[in-house]
């Protein structure tokens, strides 16, 4: 016989305990002789449920949580009951009572007991403690949140529009699931889409293809039939008025236009035929269309609006309509076109149609208060005339009037836009205008290419062509390389003809390197050429050992050293003979020299830095008396002066230049 329980429900009187609970409650303890593990967390286990009055008409029922005990007795010889602990945690209230069991002439291996339940306000934690009687220092407690099987999520969100991105969150509560959907009759999911959980920790993102009014966002509870309220925050937003929301189509075949409206939002849009003129769509009220609701894959609503015997001309538009917001539809193209002839008494009008048709025409007066085109006579009727290739071609022949307009529309429908011909009567005066035009823009640029062709001929003109005689000091090998790569510059771009002792090397072997430098001195005296002293650091220190005659070191004892010829050649005219320092010009590069390594006696000699002073250098170098105007030369020289700095030997020589200036300061360091 099993032992007796005792057990209390709180909170409920004058129920008898097996109409307690929403199931009956029973209390199973058993005997058994398999010996189980010692107390274990699993020993307690908490589940919820309904709590039911089944006395009453309609059924009221109270979440409640529902304990359940599997407790080994093993080594507990005195258990004689368990105590229950419970605190609300949103309210701070405590309850505990005990479950006692007198003792049998058996005592009790395993315990088995199913209480219900315990009843808490829902949506809070509840902390549920599990002792024995009497009391061996075993205590289980467990946490169950209370749900609310009436409650929807209280759930936040962000909308990232430039990823298409809807980012869900709960503040707080049990694990849910949310979704994007489309509101119709029911929240229809988008295809494709994701439902992913999401909880207090752990926030959810949904991807949408487009932003539509009815675009929504669902969150529920992860439990069966958990009540949902879908959000929809693009209801008023102008953003969702775009191509997509007025996703429309058109057909036109045999005199007749169909406009298909679909959307995925359960829209009920009106449709009228509206003429259009300038920025303005008139809707002609007269019209009944024919409409007819279709029901694609993928529950798109479809909505086709019809109108039979109309011409497909882009005045003729369809205007939607949708609660607060419209659009207008037009076709792209029409099936006819229309031209003018001006003969001397006669005006000509030719339509070219490419579908079967009629056409009529009247003479009108414009009358621009209105923005209309009053009739002056009666309706004429189109002249067809078949071509090959062309399609229907048809001939209005009207007597020219000056100030008349004519209005031309197809006959054989009843829905057809008349467009207004206005021909110009100015006696081609816009023609002669037009023809004025075109040969001043050809006369300009004709001068504009001479002036290009003068000006291409002054470079090439040989009077351009200076001789100049490179003096430069020993400094290294790379110097003399540098050296080299100036000189090719002023010759291959410039057109100067340079002489330099490397260049020349075998006339100098034979005659010797002071002969030689008074040969071509002389030379450039008698064409009036220009004598360039390329100047350095090391050619200071030069100068200053042949003006105090310390001539000892290994740059003075070189035979075919041009830095000390040119030095004995010149030294005359540095004393201040200044009628000969005019073809003498001293350049020097940025980081190879300083103002202040210049003596006092070269300082009455123009002196160029180079690249910052090329402008002024190409003017010295081309100082002739062959170009006449000053401008000109002016002009051709800054011309000349971007040629040489986007030139490839320019960035060559800058190249050369820089390579030499990371030497010296490696030697310097």
């Amino acid at each position: 016989m099993p032992p007796k329980l005792e057990m209390d429900c709180p909170g409920i009187k004058h129920f008898p305990i097996g109409i307690c609970l929403h199931r009956k409650v029973y209390f199973v303890p058993s005997i058994t002789l398999n010996k189980t593990r010692p107390v274990n967390p699993d020993a307690l286990s908490l589940s919820a449920v309904s709590l039911c009055n089944p006395l009453t008409i309609v059924e009221e029922c109270q979440p409640c949580i529902r304990v359940n005990i599997l407790l080994n007795a093993t080594g507990l010889p005195l258990l004689h009951g368990v105590i229950i602990q419970t605190l609300e945690e949103s309210i701070n209230r405590f309850k505990s009572f005990e479950i006692i069991v007198k003792r049998g002439p058996t005592p009790e291996t395993l315990w088995k007991i199913q209480y219900d339940c315990l009843r808490a306000k829902p949506r809070q934690n509840v902390h549920v403690s599990l002792l024995t009687v009497p009391d061996y220092g075993l205590r289980i407690t467990k946490t169950f949140y209370q749900e609310d099987r009436n409650a929807k999520p209280d759930f936040q969100f962000t909308h990232n529009p430039e990823r298409k991105e809807i980012n869900v969150f709960i503040p707080q509560g049990p694990d849910a699931i949310t979704r994007l959907c489309y509101q119709n009759r029911l929240c229809d999911p988008l295809p494709g889409n994701k439902t992913p959980k999401l909880n207090a920790m752990k926030n959810a993102t949904l991807k949408y293809e487009y932003m539509l009014p009815c675009l929504c966002i669902e969150v529920y509870y992860d439990y069966t039939d958990s009540p949902r309220t879908p959000k929809c925050p693009f209801e008023t937003n102008d953003a969702c008025n775009g191509p997509h929301y007025w996703n429309v189509t058109w057909s036109h075949a045999n005199n007749r236009m169909e406009m298909k409206f679909r959307s995925y939002c359960p829209l009920l849009p009106s449709a009228s035929l509206c003429e259009k003129y300038n920025n303005t769509c008139n809707i002609i009220s007269t019209v009944k269309m024919e409409t007819q609701e279709l029901l694609e894959s993928r529950n798109r609503m479809v909505k086709v609006f019809a109108l039979d015997r109309i011409e497909k001309d882009p005045h003729l538009c369809f205007k939607f309509t949708v609660q607060n917001r419209s659009h207008i539809k037009c076709p792209e193209t029409r099936d006819w076109d229309v031209t003018e002839e001006m003969q001397i008494s006669l005006v000509r009008l030719v339509v070219v149609s490419r579908v079967p048709a009629n056409f009529s025409a009247v003479i009108c007066k414009r009358n621009n208060s209105k923005a209309e085109c009053d009739p002056r006579a009666s309706i004429f009727n189109a002249t067809k005339v078949n071509k090959a290739g062309a399609g229907e071609v048809h001939i209005f022949t009207f007597v020219r009037d000056t100030g008349s307009c004519f209005q031309v529309w197809r006959s054989d429908v009843q829905l057809a836009h008349k467009r207004l011909i206005c021909p110009d009567y100015s006696h081609k005066h816009l023609g002669l205008i037009s023809l004025a035009s075109v040969l001043v823009i050809f006369t300009l640029v004709f001068l504009l290419f001479w002036i290009y062709r003068r000006i291409c001929k002054v470079f090439t003109a040989p009077q351009w062509s200076r001789t100049v005689l490179l003096v430069y000091s020993p400094d290294s090998a790379e110097y003399k390389t540098l050296i080299c790569t100036f000189a090719d510059f002023l010759q291959s771009i410039l057109g100067c003809e340079v002489i330099l002792d490397m260049w020349d090397m075998n006339t100098v072997s034979q005659i010797g390197m002071t002969p030689w430098f008074y040969q071509k001195r002389e030379l450039v005296a008698q064409r009036k050429g220009n004598i360039i002293i390329m100047w350095t650091k090391k050619s200071r220190t030069m100068y200053d050992q042949w003006r105090s005659r310390k001539l000892k070191s290994y740059e003075w004892t070189d035979p075919v050293n041009l830095f000390g010829a040119a030095m004995s050649c010149l030294m005359k005219d540095f004393d201040g003979e200044e009628d000969h320092l005019q073809d003498c010009t001293v350049v020097y590069f940025e980081g190879l020299c300083e103002k202040q390594d210049i003596p006092p006696s070269l300082r009455n000699i123009s002196r160029f830095h180079l690249f910052k002073d090329l402008y002024q250098l190409l003017r010295k170098l081309q100082d002739t008396t062959c170009l006449s105007p000053p401008c000109l030369i002016k002009a051709a020289t800054r011309y000349l002066k971007r040629r040489l700095v986007s030139s490839e030997k320019s960035k060559g020589l800058q190249q050369h230049v820089e390579l030499y200036r990371q030497r010296l300061s490696q030697q310097c360091s």
